[in-house]
């Protein structure tokens, strides 16, 4: 069985950044950048939460026929890498419109939902076989879990990268349009990365797929297991996605009222998250080993709604200043965040076994 190159798991681990990045800086911005509590209006929170909202939903739909799409795709440029050579540069156009406003009022309406909607079709078009690329780069099992390890690494950095960046570019008074270009240059050069050194097995290789959408779905729900676990983890990235788009306001109203460049400081505070997050990871790992993944992810959960019901609280006592209090809750967040980056990977592959 012939080994996987080095430098090839690595160019495949950089993809993540294409995928992390625009998605974690979309989720914490999208809502102060287009309505603001402070400064210049451009549409009702109202408007970009609808707009949000039939995005994510046009991308829910899209998923599985994009996913049996590419199953039976026999492109010669690949069945994976023929939707990432054709959809990552309007994926990387479309980041990068979102913070470009070209007109204002109702149609400033449309053409941002016209934009989430496309985006979040690309982005489901370009990441979903994107995914589905390491069984197609190798046999190996030993491979194939070094490539699932790089790619972790990788998506970190890529939310690293959307924490940082605005931190920095935004106290250098650089606008969302210059930051959410060089997102969508990331985007861009991350995944070319992934088409150039890319290699996928012969299409006579692989076998054809013979199933239909439907006869998929029936098969996965069958697995109560996976039916419970998909309920539960709706609900958390509910949660997740609401504590991360409502984190601009808090940070605006609450913990930096009136400061201009409070924007920058929700980069600072994604970052303290990400890094306690990291930091707290093996205690998340050693809690599972013993007391198994379930129970794991219930506790580490509950810790994370736990922070964000104390972000209520900010403002109450004035021991320490706002920004300390947001500081602590953060990092205490980071411990809930634990479940969100490890454990889903890893429960899927029991709830597989178990199928």
């Amino acid at each position: 069985m012939e080994k996987l190159p080095v430098h090839r798991k690595i160019t495949y681990g950089i993809g993540q950044l294409s995928y992390n990045t625009p998605a974690f800086f979309l989720s914490a911005y999208i809502y102060i950048f287009y309505s603001p509590l402070q400064g210049r209006i451009l549409l009702s929170a109202y408007i970009v939460g609808l707009s949000v909202f039939l995005g994510t939903l046009i991308q829910a739909v899209a998923n599985p026929f994009i996913g049996n799409w590419s199953d039976k795709s026999r492109n010669r440029f690949g069945r994976r890498k023929f939707f990432l050579l054709t959809g990552f540069i309007p994926l990387s156009i479309f980041f990068f419109l979102l913070w470009l406003p070209l007109t204002t009022g109702i149609r400033l309406a449309v053409l941002l939902t016209f934009y989430l909607i496309s985006y979040n079709f690309l982005f489901a078009y370009v990441v979903l076989p994107y995914l589905a690329l390491i069984p197609e780069l190798t046999t190996s099992p030993q491979d194939r879990v070094v490539l699932t390890t790089v790619s972790a690494y990788f998506g970190i950095l890529g939310i690293i990268l959307a924490s940082v960046l605005p931190l920095v570019l935004f106290m250098l008074k650089f606008s969302y349009a210059v930051v959410g270009g060089v997102i969508a240059a990331i985007m861009f050069l991350s995944m070319l990365v992934v088409i150039v050194t890319t290699k996928e097995r012969p299409i006579g290789e692989v076998a054809p797929k013979d199933y239909s959408i439907a006869k998929a779905f029936i098969q996965t729900f069958k697995n109560k297991t996976f039916d419970r676990y998909i309920i539960a983890y709706l609900f958390f990235q509910f949660g997740f996605y609401f504590f991360l788009s409502s984190l601009g306001y808090v940070v605006e109203r609450i913990v930096m009222p009136g400061n201009p460049s409070f924007n920058s400081y929700v980069g600072l505070f994604t970052l303290v998250a990400v890094l306690s997050t990291i930091i707290f990871s093996p205690v998340l790992v050693r809690y599972s080993a013993r007391r198994g993944e379930k129970r794991a992810f219930i506790l580490f959960t509950g810790l994370l709604s736990i922070a964000m019901i104390l972000t209520f609280f900010i403002g109450f006592t004035h021991i320490i200043s706002n920004l300390m209090q947001m500081i602590l809750i953060m990092i205490f967040s980071g411990l809930g965040l634990t479940s969100y980056f490890i454990l889903p990977n890893a429960i899927i592959s029991e709830i597989i076994d178990e199928d």
